[in-house]
């Protein structure tokens, strides 16, 4: 069966893989089971490897047909493969800026949180001196979230007053940051007031809006279609080859 191995060899010579070893060993295993057929009728094992050529077709033909035919399957299948770790990376890219955002938001929250909760205790017991307001300043200072920060000193310790009055009336010991924003309706405001009417604070800082739940739908998407993407390239790998031999051995 020399001829019908050096005609399978010769179709096959364009194209490389484990997929075309399958299909390679396949159409010489149906190539050689028509000569044995024909050699049953009572023909020469010369003539019936000739015939059994001749009927599968011109080699130059098929070498062309195969090698068309794998290199359109091969295209395909590293399209949707290629398709498939774009969505991949795109997601992760993604889901990595959302949970980034969402943390530094919650970041930005507790440092601000925490810095007006030290000033609070710095002024637990309501009285003022330098070394305090130095301190305070330097808490401010150092969170660059507070975009504005007052503490107001009551002249006149124990005396309540509303919170107008205390802005317009009452001494400012520390103000940091920038002033014009007072009162702006596009910050959020945290004022703390001493219960014994010693002094009022106030700190604002940029809203912070809280990530919307859906967009983590995106990324998910993109993983589903990852997941698709790389199933459907590696069902097309498995059963195309199949479909490649029996265009030509029917």
């Amino acid at each position: 069966m020399k001829k019908i191995d050096e005609f399978v060899n010769s179709i096959y010579a364009h194209v490389s893989g484990e997929d075309a070893k399958e299909l390679k060993q396949e159409m010489r295993s149906h190539l050689v089971e028509a000569v044995e057929e024909l050699k049953a009728e009572g023909k020469s094992e010369t003539e019936a490897i000739d015939i059994t050529i001749s009927r599968f077709g011109d080699e130059k033909q098929i070498t062309r047909g195969v090698f068309s035919l794998f290199k359109t399957q091969t295209n395909v299948i590293k399209n949707l493969f290629r398709t498939s770790m774009v969505a991949l990376i795109l997601g992760l890219i993604m889901l990595i800026g959302l949970i980034w955002t969402e943390h530094n938001n919650q970041n930005r929250l507790q440092t601000i949180d925490q810095t007006v909760n030290s000033v609070f205790g710095i002024m637990a017991d309501g009285t003022f001196s330098e070394e305090k307001i130095n301190e305070i300043n330097s808490l401010v200072d150092a969170t660059k979230e507070i975009e504005y920060f007052a503490l107001y000193e009551n002249p006149e310790p124990g005396k309540g007053a509303s919170k107008q009055e205390m802005v317009q009336n009452w001494d400012v010991a520390v103000e940091s940051g920038d002033s014009s924003i007072k009162g702006s309706t596009e910050y959020v405001w945290i004022d703390i007031k001493d219960p014994y009417e010693n002094y009022y604070m106030v700190a604002g800082y940029h809203k912070i809006s809280p990530l919307n739940n859906n967009l983590y739908a995106v990324p998910i998407g993109l993983f589903i279609a990852f997941a698709v993407l790389g199933l459907t390239s590696l069902f097309l790998k498995i059963n195309t080859n199949r479909k490649v031999l029996n265009a030509f051995i029917k």
